[in-house]
């Protein structure tokens, strides 16, 4: 995690490291450079999802870096700052900037930012995460008990304006929401952890005799007219090829949307406990995740795009189009920034995989993974989109045709390379290694 603390103490003196800007920025980029060789070379234990996690985490935080102190400089970044106003009964904002270097409001700030890597509620994040705002202003001649209030309409301004949340989450629906994402997700997760852990042979064992029960190959033998005789490496091969990977995925969405449900409660609900004043707002955890309503109209571009977390979305946005010459043409710079994102993102997971497996083998076939990933999504975007969307008639059953082909795409590309993922990337290793306490199991001992 040594990365992390990096991060944090260049932006927290940033402008008083007496250095021109260019000498700065090669002291950012060797020290951090060390730190992710050393996390990657040298790890901290001998638990597979502490060493994956420092050496996935030390890569996204450099990103990070590149973000806030070479793309952006921490002068210029705001935050939306909750105050206390006794006009208002709602919670009030305003626009602050970044605290002056080696204050302890800015250590506030610089915490905040390493923890929200989406940069929710930052002037320079994605406007889609700030609430609705409403600017606030108050009459002298008002009594505040009266909540006679004037409020306008306003949007992020230069100044000293205050804005309520137009339209407030409230606490404890946004809380029970919470609890019941953590709850499920810890279910998942615990599930996989122990039936891909502990139970891993016992599961195969069983999946192969339910295949080779005797009701199953009577159904096979009297509707399907097969006569299935497998023997228990087949079965297991089987679990690895259609089991396993779903599973891994379910257990990747869980162990993320748990955290952020179990962060989330302690800030916005135990927090509210002990001050009003200390604890966030509902606005600030809206989900990592987008709608499954994306795996129901089958496209890669949006299962990747607009269904899988957004955690690191924007360092990898940013950091692409830093690397992308100005010139260059719009559509082919925004077909640069996606491949580039997919490199890079590979080049982050492939840092986790070297420091489990020590195995460069497993590092080219995730890269190559990344690389490949944006090639598959541009040819089911050309085919569908362009070539059958654009020549079929424009009736109900072409859309249900180019469904059908978008589900059989999408199932074929994660027949052949989802096995190829989990096989070298040890994300299974890592989130079956968690050292949960067996009595917090929802599952029984094996």
């Amino acid at each position: 995690m040594s990365t992390i603390l990096l991060v944090g103490v260049f932006l927290f003196a940033d402008e008083t490291i007496p250095l021109s800007p260019p000498l700065k920025r090669a002291l950012y980029f060797t020290t951090i450079t060390s730190s992710i060789i050393t996390s990657a070379l040298y790890p901290l234990t001998s638990l597979v999802i502490a060493n994956y996690a420092n050496a996935f985490l030390s890569v996204a935080y450099a990103l990070r870096l590149v973000e806030l102190l070479i793309i952006n400089h921490p002068r210029q970044l705001k935050r939306l700052e909750k105050v206390h106003d006794s006009s208002s009964s709602s919670p009030v904002y305003v626009w602050k900037p970044m605290p002056p270097a080696l204050s302890f409001a800015r250590l506030r700030y610089v915490c905040d930012l390493l923890i929200n890597p989406r940069s929710i509620g930052w002037a320079h994040g994605s406007k889609k995460y700030l609430p609705r705002l409403e600017k606030l202003s108050v009459n002298s001649t008002v009594k505040a008990k009266n909540g006679y209030v004037s409020r306008e309409n306003g949007h992020h301004q230069e100044g000293n304006e205050k804005f309520i949340c137009k339209e407030p989450t409230e606490r404890l629906s946004f809380l029970t929401k919470e609890a019941l994402k953590l709850v499920i997700a810890y279910l998942v997760y615990d599930t996989y952890r122990i039936f891909l852990g502990p139970r891993y042979a016992l599961l195969c064992s069983h999946f192969h005799s339910l295949l080779t029960s005797p009701n199953l190959q009577l159904f096979g033998d009297q509707y399907l007219g097969l006569q299935l005789q497998l023997s228990p490496e087949t079965s297991a091969r089987l679990v690895q090829r259609f089991l396993l990977p779903p599973a891994c995925w379910a257990a990747c969405y869980a162990f993320v949307d748990g955290i952020r449900a179990a962060v989330a409660l302690f800030t916005v609900g135990g927090l509210y406990l002990v001050s009003p004043t200390l604890a966030a707002d509902p606005w600030m955890y809206p989900p990592v995740f987008g709608s499954w309503r994306y795996i129901f109209w089958p496209k890669l571009k949006d299962i990747w795009g607009k269904l899988w977390h957004d955690l690191c979305r924007r360092a990898l946005i940013s950091t692409s189009t830093a690397l992308i010459p100005r010139h260059t043409p719009l559509p082919l710079r925004r077909i640069l920034v996606g491949f580039l994102c997919f490199i890079i993102s590979g080049v982050v997971h492939a840092a986790g995989t070297y420091t489990v497996s020590r195995d460069p083998h497993a590092v080219l076939m995730i890269i190559s993974f990344f690389i490949l990933l944006p090639l598959w999504i541009a040819a089911q975007e050309i085919v569908s989109g362009q070539v059958l969307g654009r020549f079929l008639p424009d009736w109900q059953i072409t859309k249900v045709i180019i469904w059908v082909l978008d589900a059989a795409y999408v199932l074929w590309w994660g027949y052949h390379t989802a096995p190829w993922f989990f096989r070298y990337s040890m994300i299974p290793e890592a989130l079956a290694s968690a050292p949960l306490p067996e009595r917090w199991s929802f599952w029984e001992s094996p």
